[in-house]
């Protein structure tokens, strides 16, 4: 070694001698001589104990005669740079300073240093093993007396190679073999699934030319090497699905990425896509088997996927594979039959993508606060409408990943019963669902997804808020795979429970219309165009009318005052029929006598009716529209809030009340159209008597002087109904048509409540006059 500076002055070390150094312990930088030691100086004569610092021998001295060092002080001891120094500013020197880990103490820290570590030894991957077409890495096994390694991984070099397992790997989840270092491990997942698929394409290699002959060499070595490995596993898998049974430990080797399988969710049968599979565990730590699935959902604007986990506990033996909570959809009893009914039930919930007013015999359910379904029996007439779940369920609102279509949409006109949008509103309804893809299109294909796939799980939309409805015009239409994975779900409003519900796409059913409800409805002709003009206008002609400021003054509200039973709620009943679209009628259970939540209840209320065109009908208005007074804050906040809220709504509201005169003024300028129902007619009741006597199934023996005597009778609508509903009652009983002794004798029965009735009129009237 070089030569440290000394204090005695020495320059060099004769020949012949060996010199020691010592640090100064004052001055670390320095140096002093220790001893000077002749060559037939012995080990145990260098009685050297403290501070070595290096030692010249100039060959007189053998280094293994040297003492040890002396351990490192505590003090950093100062890096020495043997090049000169510069003058260059931090960061400035061209070029890089390598460190390197040093020695690792128990657990695993270590210290940075300049100097390579000295046990590096050359990389066992390098020029020479680049030109073999396989490499197999092992390891040790332990606890297996049947083998001392097995295999680590394995690395496909031969280019050859990759281009055949390009064809045999195609769309499995993770897997590019295209790549130019393609590895596998673990279970080898990848190999094992396409195992028959990669014996079939070996197969088929020709030995026509000399690449082919090399492709078939190269990929008979993998085969050789993975059955050396796996070939009991393989056996043993291949021999339970032949006989469709399969043990847990082994349900790995049944799942394969990108496979459709079939399971059950809410009891409605669904097909979905397999994304992947693992062994874990429950949240109560029982061993399951897990399995993420994607299937296609509606988020109100766009199809896209949507992931789901389900799981297989953990069970002892062989199971029959049809018999597991999600299995290949091939494995299925009926397997073309099922995949034909998915398909046809994924084109109807196309078809009922975007509002739409449609009946519905089955159950609802929705979440309730504790996290459980709530179930309802739901039999009469709902609203699909995805959007508007979002819009007033958050906290459970449908957002899905969007995928690209290769095919555009298609824009026809919309299909009977689906709900038209208000002009300027929404444009995006007025579509028929999209027509089967074109020949050539691939059904396997769940469309190609564009950059990030969305798999953010934290339950929100993308960009945080949900698309406009507008952009629903770009939806190209579903492919036969898609619609095979659809939801059996569709979100929407029942009009009979008042609640927003999950319904299942078998249960819903076309509307039987009551195509004669609007020419039964006894009122004067004149009168009941009106109406109907003014309605339907209103509908096609929204955004015409405005006021000064937008928005405001749009609607069209129309108040039927009048005695009760002549007519005035089946008024709004039949005018909803008659355009078919939904009647929503609201009463004062609906909003609560609250002012701080009937003002927002009542908005929702507003704004659905407006979004679907809908009919609104405030029964007994008189309870939220009666005069304000000095003494009734309460009352007079309920009244402001409606007067605030109604001019701003924009769809057709009636008001039904027999107590007009109780209506606040400030009503009366809010009110386009005031109809007053006077009490039935003669001709008027004779008409109610035939239509509800010929709308029966049941016959009847009424004569026209019998029904002329009862005309005679001074009755409403609704008391006439009644009668004829237990006089049928009655004829039931005795198995008899009904005649007129039935309908005699349920007046006498019931007519003393009207007689009553009218007496108490008669006398309030007499003490007013």
């Amino acid at each position: 070694m070089a030569n440290p500076p000394i204090d005695d002055g020495a320059s060099s070390v004769p020949d012949g001698q060996a010199v020691l150094y010592l640090a100064d312990e004052q001055h670390p930088d320095r140096v002093l001589v220790y001893k000077r030691v002749e060559p037939s100086t012995s080990a145990d004569q260098l009685k050297i104990t403290n501070g070595l610092k290096g030692a010249s021998t100039n060959g007189a001295l053998p280094l293994s005669l040297l003492p040890a060092p002396f351990p490192p002080s505590t003090k950093e001891p100062q890096v020495q740079d043997d090049e000169p120094a510069e003058d260059v500013k931090p960061g400035m020197k061209t070029g890089l300073h390598n460190l390197y880990s040093g020695k690792e103490d128990k657990k695993g820290r270590y210290q940075w240093q300049d100097k390579i570590p000295d046990d590096l030894g050359d990389p066992a991957e390098n020029d020479k093993t680049a030109k073999w077409a396989l490499i197999v890495r092992k390891i040790k096994v332990y606890n297996d007396p049947s083998r001392v390694l097995k295999i680590h991984s394995i690395a496909v070099q031969s280019p050859l190679l990759k281009k055949l397992l390009v064809d045999v790997l195609k769309n499995y989840p993770g897997v590019t073999a295209g790549l130019q270092r393609l590895e596998f491990g673990g279970r080898f997942e990848p190999l094992i699934h396409r195992w028959q698929k990669l014996q079939t394409a070996i197969g088929d290699i020709g030995d026509e030319t000399e690449e082919d002959r090399t492709t078939k060499s190269h990929a008979e070595l993998l085969m050789d090497v993975l059955t050396g490995e796996f070939k009991t596993l393989i056996e043993t898998s291949q021999d339970m699905i032949a006989k469709r049974v399969m043990t847990y430990e082994l349900l790995w080797t049944l799942f394969q990425p990108g496979a459709t399988v079939f399971t059950r969710t809410d009891g409605q049968e669904a097909a979905m896509i397999l994304q992947e599979s693992k062994y874990g565990a429950d949240h109560k730590g029982n061993p399951v088997y897990w399995i993420t699935c994607k299937y296609v959902d509606w988020d109100g604007t766009k199809f896209g996927i949507q992931k789901i986990n389900h799981s297989i506990p953990a069970y002892s033996g062989t199971r029959p594979i049809n018999q597991l909570r999600v299995f290949p959809i091939d494995y299925h009893h009926e397997a073309d039959a099922l995949r034909t009914r998915l398909t046809e039930r994924g084109a109807k919930a196309e078809e009922l993508a975007g509002p739409n007013y449609r009946a519905y015999r089955g159950i609802g359910w929705k979440y309730n606060s504790y996290g459980t379904k709530d179930k309802f029996d739901v039999n009469g007439r709902i609203v699909i409408d995805t959007y508007g779940w979002n819009r007033f369920n958050p906290t459970y609102a449908v957002f899905v990943t969007p995928f690209s279509q290769k095919n555009k949409p298609s824009l026809l006109p919309p299909p009977p019963g689906h709900l038209l949008p208000p002009p300027g509103l929404m444009n995006f309804h007025s579509r028929l669902p999209p027509p089967l893809p074109p020949p050539g299109c691939g059904d396997d294909d769940l469309g190609d997804y564009d950059g990030y796939t969305g798999d953010d799980d934290s339950g929100m939309p993308m960009d945080g808020h949900f698309a406009a409805e507008e952009e629903a015009t770009k939806q190209a239409p579903l492919t036969t795979e898609q619609k095979l994975i659809c939801s059996p779900l569709l979100r929407g409003y029942s009009l009979k429970t008042k609640m927003w519900l999950n319904f299942f796409v078998n249960s819903v059913h076309e509307i039987e219309w009551q195509e004669k409800a609007f020419d039964r409805l006894v009122l004067p002709k004149n009168q009941k165009e009106l109406i109907l003009g003014f309605t339907e206008s209103q509908r096609k002609f929204r955004d015409s009318f405005d006021d000064v400021i937008e928005g405001k003054g749009r609607g069209m509200i129309i108040l039927l005052c009048g005695p009760p039973g002549v007519g005035k709620t089946l008024t709004a009943e039949s005018v909803a029929e008659e355009m078919k679209v939904p009647l929503y009628m609201m009463s004062a259970g609906d909003l609560g006598l609250d002012p701080r939540r009937v003002e927002s209840k009542l908005q929702g209320i507003l704004e659905m009716c407006t979004r679907w065109n809908a009919v609104l009908l405030l029964d007994e208005a008189d309870v939220f529209l009666e005069q304000r007074s000095l003494h009734e804050l309460e009352r007079n906040k309920l009244v402001s809030i409606f007067l605030r809220v109604l001019e701003y709504y924009e769809g057709t509201m009636f008001l039904t009340t027999n107590r007009v005169s109780t209506f606040d003024p400030a009503f009366q300028s809010r009110i386009h159209i005031s109809l007053d129902y006077p009490e039935l007619s003669l001709e008027s009741r004779e008409t109610v008597w035939k239509n509800f006597l010929e709308s029966s199934a049941q016959d009847h023996t009424i004569t026209k002087s019998q029904l002329k005597s009862l005309t005679r009778m001074n009755l409403n609508g609704r008391q006439i109904k009644n009668i004829l509903k237990i006089a049928r009652l009655l004829a039931s009983r005795h198995d008899e048509k009904l005649n007129h002794e039935h309908i005699i004798t349920t007046l006498e029965v019931t007519q003393h409540l009207h007689n009553e009735t009218q007496f108490a009129e008669r006398t309030r009237g007499s003490l007013y006059h």
